[in-house]
């Protein structure tokens, strides 16, 4: 293992330590309203009580090289990094989805694909497709509303 991909993992890894609870908060707003944002946004949008408390964990983040200022105050995303429960999420901006509501969509279109192009048996095989394509539909919807409503 070379020295740069330990110092890309070391980075990571503080950046897991540092981004939980209002941190991560505060990112997934900017996540999703990458344009530049004022403080009182970013404070009403993460759900934050007081506007120093919202400047402390953009401080964390500006530290962390994650998000940056400029002169008249507002903030932008610099750097995207998935770590925690942002793994979770594929796409940018305000379009960011669970990544297993990829899978429950490739199910779903699946099952009516098989019942179309393949002989209509309920032969065991036809059976255990079906019942394999349900289970896969059905698991893979679940965990994309659970993650969904995660609150962050």
């Amino acid at each position: 293992m070379n020295e740069s991909s330990h110092d890309y993992e070391s980075e990571i890894e503080q950046i897991a330590a540092e981004m939980k609870g209002k941190t991560l908060r505060v990112y997934w707003y900017l996540l999703k309203n990458p344009e530049e944002t004022s403080l009182r946004l970013i404070q009403r949008g993460a759900n934050l009580s007081s506007p120093s408390l919202a400047t402390y964990h953009l401080n964390k983040l500006v530290n962390l090289g994650l998000v940056r200022t400029d002169k008249y105050g507002s903030y932008y995303l610099e750097k995207v990094v998935k770590v925690g429960v942002l793994r979770f999420f594929v796409g940018s901006g305000r379009l960011l989805l669970p990544r297993y509501l990829f899978y429950a969509v490739f199910y779903i279109t699946l099952i009516p694909c098989s019942l179309l192009f393949l002989p209509l048996t309920t032969g065991p095989i036809s059976l255990l497709l079906l019942s394999v394509l349900g289970f896969g539909a059905i698991t893979s919807w679940i965990e994309s509303i659970r993650i969904w409503r995660m609150e962050i």
